[in-house]
């Protein structure tokens, strides 16, 4: 794994779609036309789990409206997650699986 690529929200994105999908789950990209501001991966787990995940490159973090739109479905019981690197994915996949 090169370093470089490590900070990349795409290579993130690449990342939580095979590792998720090697522990018999799916990783769906999210697109709400008439609505933006949502995460970009609903993460379906065996058991009927869902979970939303925000991946960002290193170092940047959710807008505003990224946030309030977080709140919103944590609120609805639905767990979100934002990740910005190897560790943060590391930590998601530690805590949901």
């Amino acid at each position: 794994m090169e370093k470089r690529f490590e900070k990349s929200e795409k290579w993130l994105e690449r990342q939580l779609v095979k590792k998720i999908g090697e522990r018999g789950g799916m990783a769906l990209k999210y697109s709400n036309a008439n609505r933006t501001g949502y995460p970009d991966r609903l993460v379906l787990l065996p058991g009927g789990r869902a979970h939303f995940v925000e991946l960002k490159s290193k170092g940047k973090k959710p807008t505003r409206l990224q946030n309030l739109r977080h709140e919103k479905l944590r609120a609805l019981g639905f767990g979100v997650a934002v990740v910005d690197s190897p560790e943060a994915l590391d930590d998601f996949l530690i805590r949901t699986l």
